[in-house]
């Protein structure tokens, strides 16, 4: 072999280690494009993969994605919001340990908000645990994905108090809910409404001790360790059901609100529920958006008030807006009677020991109030200022009803009447009755949740951490 035909094939070579070794980690002044299917980093044991995931034919989103499932399933995005065309765009990692996200124009859509000075040898890498981080001088983390979730936690990964999780669709749009510490440092769920968040879970009518919970802790954290326990600081506690280790597992906010632990089967690779928030859905806050109501079919179902038609059926978050206008002369409306029925939250007022007329009267003179909840046995009266949170269940209470404004011409039908059957057969298209509200099917999983130990929660948050710790350090370790 000439020299010529060595050099060739040394650079060669050259080039085809320096390719492997960019899917293990990103050197400063490379770059990942959203052309080249190859431009992935990969954690080293398979597990999670990093690059341009594609939600449409021409958006992407720079994510991070479990390897080894049937499907891809993203649990970190960067950009969600502002996805970038799948030409032209890529992601660049500078000499100052910042990682820039640039759309086809050269638009920075994203930055890790990095910039040290001396920052030494950079470089990206993808760790085993689904940590993306970027690496400076002595091999010190100078930023890392696991501070910036999205609706996703993975074992090992810390929800503090500036850091939360949000819902997102299949194409990875942002939703309405989120889980992160309330003003009095307690791991809840919000539903993020327009002008308001509600707190949804724990249940904000109980109390602070039989929500078990304890609020002000100093240190606000909760961790997911690799057997499938989590621990807050709060006293919040879960556990998978198939609890041990050597599983997958991811803890996401789901687009519907519910909060649920996944496990990965190693056979199928497919992912299966091992516990969640809300084993009935419909008490999810806010499922079926405003004037829509959720009941059982008997799986978990949307459907709209009557005199309401759903603004998208797709998306039954959306809610339901009214067929006519609603005027505000008592001459012009009437109340739709709905049994077993309430819309949790936005009470205008509470009158306890009350007749039903005065109730009518309250609400019908007030062109703010949408309708009211009453129950007979107490003769307590909630006007409601906006319909939302609606879900009709048999076990709200015998006498429990909704009564809501509608226009005074308006029929309503027994059959627009919303109706839970949670042992019944589930509700079938009627082409023969216009007026017929539609179903839109919810997911639905029962778990059971699972019995934690009995020691002392500081210590076994503190003992999670100490476990922890270590398992970042040896993964750290073992992957520098």
């Amino acid at each position: 072999m000439d020299t010529r035909s060595a050099c060739v094939l040394l650079l060669t070579l050259i080039h085809l280690l320096s390719s492997i070794s960019a899917r293990d980690f990103l050197s400063a002044g490379s770059s990942l494009s959203v052309e080249h299917s190859s431009d992935v980093l990969h954690s080293r044991d398979g597990t999670f993969s990093c690059g341009f995931y594609s939600i449409s034919p021409n958006a992407s989103t720079f994510s991070i994605w479990f390897s080894r499932s049937s499907e891809r399933t993203i649990v970190w995005s960067a950009n969600p919001l502002h996805p970038v065309y799948t030409w032209g765009s890529k992601v660049k990692l500078d000499a100052d340990g910042s990682m820039v996200l640039k759309d086809y124009n050269g638009q920075i859509v994203w930055s890790n908000n990095v910039s040290t000075s001396g920052a030494g040898h950079i470089r990206a890498q993808l760790l085993g645990n689904g940590n993306l981080i970027v690496k400076g001088k002595g091999g010190a983390i100078l930023w890392q994905s696991f501070d910036s979730p999205t609706d996703t936690l993975l074992p090992t990964q810390s929800i503090t108090a500036p850091t939360k999780l949000v819902s997102t669709n299949r194409l990875l749009v942002p939703g309405h809910y989120s889980f992160h510490f309330d003003d009095q440092y307690l791991l809840s769920l919000f539903d993020d409404e327009e002008d308001i968040s509600f707190i949804y879970w724990p249940n904000p009518s109980s109390t602070i001790w039989e929500k078990l919970r304890v609020p002000f802790n100093s240190t606000t954290s909760g961790i997911l360790d690799t057997w499938g326990h989590f621990l807050g600081s709060d006293n919040v506690t879960f556990t998978a059901a198939d609890w041990g280790p050597g599983i997958m597992r991811r803890l996401t906010l789901d687009y519907d609100g519910n909060l649920r632990l996944y496990s990965l089967n190693k056979a199928d690779r497919t992912w299966s529920v091992s516990w969640m928030a809300f084993p009935q859905l419909c008490k999810v806050r806010g499922l079926c958006g405003e004037n829509g109501i959720c009941v059982y079919t008997p799986v978990p179902a949307c459907v709209c008030a009557p005199g309401f038609a759903a603004i998208d059926p797709s998306d039954w978050s959306k809610g339901c807006r009214p067929k006519t206008n609603i005027s505000c002369d008592v001459q012009k409306v009437k109340f739709a009677k709905l049994p077993h029925t309430d819309f949790f939250g936005y009470d205008m007022t509470t009158h306890r020991f009350v007749s039903l007329d005065f109730c009518v009267n309250k609400c019908l003179h007030d062109c703010n109030c949408k309708g009211f909840a009453y129950w007979e046995g107490t003769g307590d009266c909630y006007p409601k200022s906006v319909l939302l949170g609606g879900v009709t269940l048999h076990n709200l209470g015998s006498t429990g009803t909704m009564y809501i404004k509608i226009p005074k011409g308006a029929e309503v039908l027994e059959a627009s009447i919303p109706q839970s059957q949670p042992f019944g057969p589930k509700y079938g298209p009627d082409c023969s009755t216009a007026n017929k509200y539609s179903i839109a099917d919810l997911l639905d999983m029962l778990k059971r949740d699972q019995s934690t130990p009995t020691e002392s929660w500081n210590q076994r948050l503190e003992s999670s951490k100490m476990k922890l710790e270590g398992e970042h350090q040896a993964l750290y370790t073992k992957e520098s």
